[in-house]
């Protein structure tokens, strides 16, 4: 099977997942995968795969993610333990890069702390909204970042501060390189008795996207970036009559043109056929080329 390689090498460290389970699409086959608690145990199974010249992938959310329908011949590393935890120490946050983005936003509400609000309908992981800057109604991640540290292949720890990171829209350093975000420090306002509001602000913001993008069905978010200088990759697709467009279970939303949903057994390449298929359409009518924000497993753009 594609995942015979990684299980061979360590049968007793490796377990096999279906990636549908795994990612937001629910699209995709068996994967070898390991759950790691701390930066140790990271370290040592980093260090074992790439002895072994195995793919491997940090998987987070999966929310920004095209796992392959037959499956994956590389290694899922999953972040647990106490790579997932986060604390509070006055106005800075500290999360470990598998900390879920929507629970540290909703606790920094609860504290009185804000500028996370924006984050707290984001479906992923702190290392994965560094990784692509995540940001939503006009926020970016990067405009918190105090501090990152990263564990390098090689087994060394760097600390990066956010100009280090080489943020850019939907971008950073990180999707060029193989190091893995192990923690990072977001500097926070104190609102004295202010929870309250910023509570019913992210309520506001979670019933914003309920509105504006299809909650009801399995999607990864935004497919597309924004243009440079262009409309967004919605208006240009819904002016291009592709609204609701479908090829095999995967469908351009009726809601939002920038989704694309699984409106049920939709494959990877059902996936990827209708993407290429909007970009090509875009480009005759608009003159624009539209780029993937999403990305296939292990790929790098």
């Amino acid at each position: 099977m594609i995942f015979d390689k990684a299980i061979k090498a360590a049968p007793d460290r490796f377990h096999v997942i279906e990636l549908s389970e795994y990612t937001t699409w629910e699209i995709g086959g068996p994967s070898a995968a390991v759950m790691v608690n701390t930066a140790r145990e990271l370290t040592d199974t980093v260090k074992f795969i790439s002895e072994n010249s195995l793919p491997w992938v940090i998987l987070g959310k999966g929310s920004n993610t095209l796992a392959p329908t037959e499956g994956w011949h590389g290694v899922v590393v999953l972040l647990r333990g106490e790579l997932s935890d986060f604390s509070f120490k006055g106005s800075l946050l500290t999360a470990g890069g598998g900390a879920h983005l929507p629970s540290i936003s909703g606790a920094a509400c609860s504290k009185g702390l804000a500028g996370l609000v924006f984050a707290v309908g984001i479906p992923g992981t702190v290392g994965g909204a560094i990784f692509m800057n995540a940001g939503a109604y006009g926020r970016s991640i990067s405009e918190l970042v105090e501090e990152v540290s990263v564990l390098h292949p090689c087994g060394s720890i760097e600390y990066l501060t956010a100009e280090d990171c080489g943020f850019g829209y939907r971008s950073s350093r990180f999707q060029k390189d193989d190091s893995i975000v192990l923690n990072v420090v977001l500097r926070l306002s104190e609102k004295a008795g202010s929870s309250g509001e910023l509570r019913r602000e992210a309520r506001g913001v979670l019933q914003l996207r309920r509105q504006k993008f299809p909650l009801h069905a399995p999607n990864a978010g935004s497919v597309f970036r924004r243009p440079d200088n262009g409309p967004p990759p919605g208006k240009l697709i819904e002016d291009c009559g592709l609204k609701g467009y479908r090829l095999g279970g995967a469908m351009v939303s009726a809601v939002h043109a920038n989704f694309i949903e699984n409106t049920g057994g939709a494959t990877s390449s059902d996936v990827m056929q209708l993407i290429e298929f909007v970009v090509e359409r875009v480009r005759k009518i608009s003159g624009i080329t539209l780029k993937r924000e999403i990305r296939k497993l292990g790929e790098r753009i």
